[in-house]
């Protein structure tokens, strides 16, 4: 990844982070630099997201989009990490974990947003967010963006937002 700047928001819900994706988006931002992250189980061929300990069947097929956020963001992953379980990925950071794949790897996701120029410290904080059902939209950039991406996702209903310069 050539951008070693990220501003990183963490949400309650999958559906509040795909409203601060779709408010960047209203904003002009460049979408791919926009990823979103976050827990999911993979029941009866169908991709399940959680808010917490409620979970929210999306009724989408492995393969097809998922939800309303990959009409917007591109790819796709899914990948098992140790004591996590299923995480999935849309948008800017797929690539870093080699495109669609459905597998386990131990750092995979995680490594993605150190990567993504997030630091240790970072990653281990959004891990125990993931851990406990939160979201993560993450958008990679220069320095201007990550400050513009922080400024308008202030408005948002955010638990927590952090960038990484």
């Amino acid at each position: 990844m050539e951008n070693l700047n990220a501003t990183v928001g963490v949400y309650h819900t999958h559906d509040k982070a795909i409203e601060a994706v779709q408010k960047l988006e209203k904003e002009a931002f460049d979408l791919n630099k926009i990823s979103i992250i976050g827990k999911a189980d993979i029941v009866e061929n169908h991709i399940e997201t959680h808010s917490g300990e409620e979970a929210m069947e999306k009724g989408v097929a492995i393969g097809a989009v998922l939800g309303s956020i990959l009409g917007i963001l591109t790819g796709l992953s899914m990948i098992t990490v140790p004591g996590l379980g299923v995480l999935y990925m849309s948008g800017a950071l797929v690539g870093a974990v080699g495109g669609f794949s459905i597998g386990s790897a131990s750092g995979g996701i995680l490594g993605a947003l150190m990567a993504a120029g997030v630091g240790k410290d970072g990653v281990i904080s959004y891990q125990k967010h993931l851990e406990v059902g939160k979201y993560l939209v993450v958008i990679q950039g220069t320095e201007q963006e990550v400050h513009k991406a922080e400024s308008l996702l202030n408005d948002t209903e955010i638990l927590q937002l952090d960038k990484h310069i």
